[in-house]
């Protein structure tokens, strides 16, 4: 069976980064070992910044971690390449190897400056989660105990974004939020790692509403596979996951829905608890009556056409 992959979301190189651990391999949920069997495979690498650490200390920490980023694409560069284009992208996979999109997991890294902003994207960064689960100077996460939305200086942080061709991540923002980015920009964004309240209700889900917005505006939705965000207890994993792509099908993205693994970002049980557990979710999709077709743009074709279209242009990196 050739299978390919286009994954929204994994926290691998932040843990490499934390645990001095190799990207190649390691006994981490995603490793380029693990991931051999697949044909095509891209990944977003996001680095995440915890909620406590802001201000200039959050971009000294994203620079750490990218200095580890940038390591690991130079020693596995036989295999791997970081791509900043969709040209890139395709390069990459037709040549055989895998691409690498890099991202960052909270706003915080720009530190408050459109300035930082810039930089980042200079450094190779073409994702942003707006927040994590807190709050921070672009915005207020869905855990915050702030209501709000985009501050002031958020909304001037996602045009800037837009005009950078930066790919602007919705996944852990609150609501208000959510909705403040859909009328403050004019392109198409991504929940890179939320699933379906209308299937399991929990605060970092997206609500009908919300769905069918990034669906309208030609974004994208990962479906996470963290079990506290789509089920109840430990068992039916795949069953979960089945149901909240089915719930995003249905509510009309079939060109939106996409895999968000969160792999290395949570833990996972022993049903989707690694990149080598991809194919068990592939036969589970077939049995439960999916076409190869429909598969294929969940796992894949959905993604590289949305990145393909996004990242249109290359800005200087350093």
């Amino acid at each position: 069976m050739i299978m390919n992959l286009f994954d929204l979301h994994c926290d691998t190189i932040g843990e490499c980064h934390r645990q001095r651990k190799n990207l190649f391999d390691n006994d981490l949920h995603l490793s380029l070992c693990k991931g051999k069997y697949l044909d095509k495979w891209c990944q977003v690498f996001a680095v995440w910044i915890p909620d406590d650490i802001r201000g200039e200390d959050a971009f000294t920490y994203f620079k750490q971690a990218h200095g580890t980023f940038r390591r690991e694409m130079a020693l596995n560069s036989s295999v791997i390449q970081h791509c900043h284009t969709g040209s890139d992208i395709a390069d990459s996979l037709a040549s055989g190897k895998r691409a690498a999109i890099l991202s960052v997991e909270g706003g915080a890294a720009a530190a408050g400056s459109l300035e930082k902003l810039r930089q980042l994207n200079g450094m190779g960064v073409k994702q942003i989660t707006i927040t994590w689960n807190g709050s921070n100077e672009v915005g207020n996460g869905c855990l915050s105990e702030d209501k709000s939305g985009l501050t002031a200086f958020g909304k001037r942080f996602v045009a800037e974004m837009e005009r950078l061709n930066m790919v602007i991540d919705v996944s852990h923002l609150n609501e208000k939020g959510f909705f403040d980015i859909a009328e403050t920009t004019a392109g198409p964004f991504v929940a890179s790692h939320s699933n379906c309240t209308g299937v399991f209700p929990h605060k970092r889900g997206l609500n009908d509403s919300q769905i069918k917005t990034v669906i309208a505006r030609g974004g994208l939705i990962g479906v996470n596979f963290y079990q506290k965000f789509l089920c109840r207890g430990k068992r039916g994993i795949l069953d979960a996951v089945y149901r909240h792509i089915t719930h995003i099908l249905d509510s009309g993205g079939r060109d939106a829905v996409a895999l968000g693994s969160d792999f290395d970002g949570c833990a996972l049980g022993s049903e989707l608890g690694g990149i080598d557990r991809l194919p068990a979710l592939w036969d589970y999709l077939v049995g439960r009556g999916f076409t190869v077709e429909t598969i294929d743009k969940l796992f894949f074709s959905n993604a590289m056409r949305f990145y393909q279209t996004v990242l249109q242009s290359k800005i200087n990196t350093v």
